[in-house]
């Protein structure tokens, strides 16, 4: 995707790509010479990781674990996704610099919640329930007959993400944007 080449060329420094995946943006950072570190939260995929070539693979949560000094900190793939909620967010936000080096920048995508709901009328009358912000989705997953526990994921609009940052001394630049409402923030300390 474009906004995802963009986001690697923004890269910079030491590079900390959190919920790595199956590391396509790690490898290719490292393929230009970037030292990154991946943090994977499936044991399972971070192996994946190492056998992919990742040289730097941390199996963890990252709303609990953390490392200091990157100049990057690389969150796509709906990235802010695991932080479940608004509040999560603001709680993210708050231990996000620890991440940071002086100088250094958060880059995360986003897009909007697209509900699949009947009608716009329905969805009106009906959706979110009173005091709940449309982006805090419950997901389940399922394969083969088997269902997985629910989890929360958070879908963010650029604006609601702009306030929560601001509120928590971050300045948010929205440096690209997509269809759809999808877009990439960069995110830097407020000095």
């Amino acid at each position: 995707m474009d906004f995802e080449r963009y986001a690697l060329d923004l890269c910079r420094g030491r590079v900390l790509d959190l919920g790595a995946g199956a590391g396509p943006h790690t490898l290719a950072l490292q393929s230009v010479g970037l030292r990154v570190v991946a943090v994977e939260g499936s044991a399972d995929v971070a192996r994946l990781l190492r056998a992919r070539g990742a040289s730097s693979v941390v199996h963890a949560d990252f709303r609990y674990w953390w490392r200091a000094g990157f100049d990057t900190v690389l969150m796509l793939m709906n990235g802010l996704g695991p932080v479940g909620t608004l509040a999560g967010l603001d709680r993210f936000l708050a231990r996000a610099p620890r991440f940071l080096a002086p100088g250094g920048q958060l880059l995360v995508d986003g897009a909007e919640a697209a509900p699949s709901r009947p009608s716009r009328a329905a969805m009106a009358a009906s959706w979110p329930p009173a005091g709940e912000y449309p982006g805090e989705a419950w997901i389940e997953l399922s394969h083969a007959g088997r269902v997985g526990r629910p989890f929360r994921e958070l879908y963010i609009d650029s604006e609601t993400l702009a306030l929560h940052a601001t509120r928590g001394g971050w300045r948010l630049d929205v440096v690209f944007e997509g269809g759809d409402g999808a877009y990439l923030a960069r995110l830097t300390r407020r000095s």
